[in-house]
């Protein structure tokens, strides 16, 4: 692994929902290595990676100390476990939960540009507001009951079908878990051997991903969502 430690200039502060910080650095020699999945450690706090470009990383977390905008930061990373993604099937199945937003989107960010192109579909669950405002969805998918339709904003621009789930009866969200979601969707999949299961958040989400692709026999990779204050270095 490729871990570098740099000075970054912080571009960008954004604070959104459910007190989440969108935090973009100038970082370019972790934006060169870091892979969905991996993490940050800037200054002493950990960041969720949520997209990378040449010169630049937008990380997302919540609960966590802003730093200043224009002042630098020490960045180390990449950090932990990425998604394994030299083959990828036709279809990949996402399945996130606390703390596996930002790496998920990363992760479609990633798979959307691969060619040929796997479609897509992302199912969120959290019991914190979403860092985000939810849309009805333009896209249609089978096997969701039709009222679930709603969706990110970001990747309904991608073209890429989501779904959300919450326990706190959002309008157009799902009141269960994201596997129950999953489910139905696979049912009326055809070909579903065709699918990989691609999970984030913890530890019971883990297992429940597992669970579903092992009932499916479908391959499936997961990555443990850590809390924000645990330092590894």
């Amino acid at each position: 692994m490729n871990i570098t430690t740099e000075s970054a200039k912080v571009l960008t502060v954004n604070h959104y929902p459910g007190d989440y910080l969108q935090l973009r650095i100038a970082a370019p020699q972790c934006a060169r290595h870091i892979q969905p999945g991996q993490y940050l450690q800037i200054n002493d706090q950990r960041w969720t990676v949520m997209r990378k470009f040449s010169e630049w990383i937008d990380c997302l977390e919540r609960s966590v100390k802003s730093p200043m905008e224009s002042s630098r930061v020490n960045v180390t990373g990449p950090l932990g476990e990425a998604f394994a993604l030299e083959s990828t099937t036709p279809r990949a199945l996402l399945l996130g939960g606390e703390g596996g937003i930002a790496p998920l989107i990363f992760l479609t960010d990633v798979l959307r540009h691969r060619r040929p192109r796997s479609k897509l579909m992302l199912l969120l669950y959290s019991q914190y507001p979403f860092p985000f405002r939810t849309q009805p969805s333009q896209i249609m998918v089978s096997g969701l009951p039709t009222w679930v339709t709603a969706a990110i904003p970001l990747l309904e621009d991608w073209g890429i079908p989501s779904r959300l789930a919450s326990p706190h009866e959002l309008p157009g969200c799902f009141s269960g878990n994201v596997d129950e979601l999953a489910r139905g969707w696979l049912e009326v999949s055809q070909g579903v051997a065709d699918v990989t299961v691609y999970a984030c958040g913890p530890a019971t989400l883990l297992a429940d991903a597992r669970r579903l692709a092992d009932a499916y026999h479908l391959p499936c990779q997961t990555v443990k969502a850590l809390p924000a204050w645990l330092h590894l270095l």
